[in-house]
């Protein structure tokens, strides 16, 4: 459960280390006397789970099962244990962790080789055991553990709550296990201590959690209790039928427990077109601490209830106090403020016209110098950030807006929003909208997560109202979120290999999921100035400092020139899985510009593993040139939820062969196929005409959402795209 700091009230906060460096080995004999010591208490667990060591018969040919995953949290202001020292103003955490499971196969088994656990202060403790089928029982060494790197994923079911956020990988080891078996029981028990100097803090937010209760196996029994102190409030709604959390009686009146347990809970075999959030038995929940009696503007209920859920009015209510207090927030690490940062850069735009820009000039100017300020930060700002400033420079040319918010259409319903990090906002003017600015969005262009979206636009309270008006987000069809490829190819001299220039077309969200790698390593950032009628950054500059910027601009593109083959041989590789050889990558539009919004490129490159050699002919899987083609497995062919697509899209490829000279070919005509109905189309025809064999194909998803009932529907085109892409064409000598 980790924590993030509201700007709303002014924070400087200290975290108490006890650490030891990232770099060290795990030789230290205090070190493994005290993670085992620590421990011991936690093995006396008497939770059945945890005794018992029979795998129901269902679940006898699953990967693995998962016996017992408990977990306790306490979030304490008062130090009740003693673990610091009295009158210390910190908020404690203490967190224990029983994990047990049995690895039936050996794909469990290499999941589990690794276990990881963290050492951070001399109170964290930390044991696993190990079970053999004859009831033999070992203990892991971690003697030979080592950090895991800053970068490392942790595993879920070894991370703490409080370390997920926090940079815990410095406090993390690893330790193989070499003797793990199909059939093994892996049982650990850990135990961490943490604190948080809350001196200044008025307002915590812990970071938002989302039990999923479908893991990768089954789990008999997982148990999640919090314990938090009076100056804590909780929240937590269960969703798609899983279990919620209950409030349970404690022996202190100043403490509060709640407890969510959740039984014999399977697999999901439904793993292609699932938003799990949506569909899946989830339970969200989240701590947040507050040691001050101003909360104006939090999503919060009162202390000591579990808030499950805001009303229509309660929810606009706080966003727009939120929203309104974001020119207070820190801009920078300088001090500087939202609302001086605003001011500031009026004065700028100002100084290069925009007294003068029509309405719908600045508007557009107003975005692309955001854009711009974007292109050269660190970090993208937050969609409430970028709205109120947005507007707020909208407000000094007197042009009305309106203030829109909605939810991820990844993380739930608007009905359903329980956390201030699942509100979205944007800025809808004269019938447009516009939304958080990336290095590579133009005004008005649709959100993803945002499409066909229920919303509200909410305006200032007046008095005891607020007027709040539903809106929906527009969608966008497959036609719309376009992607287009054109293929020139042909068969080099070795003949094993195909020599192939590609010309990628993206429009709509399509555009959006491809632009970030293709501008990758390009100096796209250098002329954003011309988008907002910036002046040139060159023409103020004296020689010397001209200079200077030519140097490293040369110096920018000369990396940019070694890291750019290296990406785009890497991401083609991927693609099709085999070896690539790069020739060449060129931009011809980069789609940042409402003229040409368009992202065109081109890559050239060698890609091996499509010929076969059969004495004198060849097979060549040219049809292969549009990349591997989603293949639904036996046990994916049930299908239990809805189907969610992500967005209606649709593909094109064009692939343009060119026959040897000397042979002929065969086969072209078996590449022809279509299906079509009410959810999709795939659809391939291919020709010969004076020896270049031309292919098109033809690939849609009409829609985002599909009932299940239209499964065997989707699987139809789903199939033929995926057997389509396995055909060769023969080619023979003519001689």
């Amino acid at each position: 459960m980790c924590y993030n700091i509201k700007n709303k009230i002014a924070f400087v906060f200290t975290l108490c280390i006890l650490s030891i460096s990232s770099n060290a080995q795990f030789s230290d004999e205090d070190m493994l006397d005290n993670l085992a010591i620590n421990a011991t208490p936690l093995w006396k667990e008497l939770e059945p789970a945890f005794v018992k060591n029979d795998v129901p018969e269902k679940y006898k040919e699953e990967s693995a099962i998962v016996f017992g995953y408990k977990r306790n949290v306490t979030i304490d202001k008062k130090s009740r244990s003693g673990f610091f020292t009295k009158g210390e103003r910190s908020l404690l955490f203490f967190e224990n962790v029983h994990f047990k499971i049995k690895l039936n196969d050996k794909s469990a088994v290499q999941t589990f080789t690794e276990i990881y656990f963290r050492y951070r202060t001399a109170e964290d403790g930390f044991s696993a055991k190990i079970t053999k089928p004859d009831g033999t029982i070992t203990t892991v060494l971690l003697n030979d553990a080592v950090a895991a790197s800053a970068t490392e994923n942790i595993p879920e079911f070894y991370k703490s709550f409080f370390d997920q956020e926090n940079g815990g990988q410095s406090w993390y080891f690893k330790v193989a296990i070499p003797d793990l078996e199909p059939n093994d029981i892996l049982e650990y028990v850990t135990i961490t201590k943490s604190k948080l100097d809350v001196s200044y803090a008025g307002y915590i937010e812990f970071s938002p959690q989302y039990e999923v209760c479908n893991k990768a196996y089954p789990v008999l029994f997982n148990q999640i209790t919090i314990e938090t102190d009076d100056k804590s409030f909780f929240k937590s709604l269960a969703l798609n039928g899983a279990p919620d959390f209950k409030k349970e009686a404690t022996n202190d009146s100043e403490f509060y427990r709640y407890t969510f347990t959740d039984t014999d809970r399977g697999v999901e075999k439904d793993v292609n077109f699932v938003n799990t959030l949506l569909t899946n038995p989830v339970t969200k929940f989240q701590v947040i601490y507050a040691n001050k009696a101003n909360t104006k503007g939090a999503l919060i209920g009162e202390k000591g209830e579990i808030k499950k859920r805001f009303t229509k009015e309660e929810l606009a209510k706080k966003a727009w106090e939120d929203y309104v207090q974001v020119g207070g927030y820190a801009y920078n690490q300088y001090g500087v403020t939202v609302g001086a940062f605003e001011k500031a850069l009026w004065k700028d735009m100002v100084k290069i016209g925009a007294k003068k820009w029509d309405e719908n000039e600045f508007i557009e100017k107003a975005y692309y110098r955001l854009r711009n300020i974007v292109v050269y930060r660190d970090t993208y700002m937050n969609d409430k950030m970028f709205s109120y400033i947005f507007r707020a420079i909208l407000n000094e040319k007197d042009i009305p807006s309106d203030l829109v918010i909605s939810i991820s259409n990844t993380v739930g319903k608007l009905k359903d929003i329980l956390f201030d990090q699942e509100i979205k906002y944007c800025t809808k003017v004269n019938g447009k909208l516009y939304f958080n600015a990336t290095d590579y969005s133009n005004p008005g262009e649709l959100v993803e997560n945002l499409l066909g979206n229920e919303a509200y636009i909410i305006r200032e309270p007046e008095k005891n109202s607020q007027e709040i008006i539903d809106f929906t987000f527009p969608n966008a069809t497959a036609l719309e979120n376009n992607s287009n490829y054109e293929f020139t190819s042909t068969l080099n001299k070795d003949m094993s290999t195909l020599s192939v220039s590609r010309t990628s077309t993206y429009k709509g969200i399509a555009k959006t999921r491809n632009i970030s790698d293709a501008l990758k390593y390009t100096t796209y950032m250098l002329d954003d100035y011309k988008y907002y009628g910036g002046d040139d950054p060159r023409e103020n500059m004296k020689e010397k400092q001209e200079d200077e910027y030519y140097k490293s601009i040369n110096a920018v593109k000369e990396s940019y020139k070694e890291q750019k083959p290296i990406l785009v041989k890497n991401n083609l590789q991927g693609e099709y899985d085999n070896t690539v050889k790069f020739k060449n990558f060129s931009v011809t539009n980069d789609g940042r510009s409402l003229k040409k919004q368009e992202l065109i490129f081109t890559e050239e490159f060698e890609l091996s593993g499509m010929v076969r050699k059969a004495g004198k002919k060849y097979l060549v899987n040219v049809i292969g040139l549009v990349g591997s083609q989603l293949q639904i497995r036996k046990e994916e062919r049930v299908r239990k939820y809805d189907i969610n697509v992500g967005i209606a899209k649709s593909y094109f490829w064009t692939i343009n062969f060119q026959i040897p000279e000397g042979y002929t070919a065969e086969g072209i005509a078996e590449l022809a196929t279509e299906v079509t109905n009410e959810t999709g189309t795939y659809a391939s025809t291919a020709v010969e005409k004076n020896g270049v064999i031309t292919i098109r194909i033809k690939k849609l998803y009409k829609s985002a959402n599909v009932a299940k009932e239209k499964w065997a529907d989707m699987l139809a085109f789903l199939d033929a795209a995926y057997n389509n892409s396995f055909k060769y064409i023969l080619l023979k000598p003519k001689n």
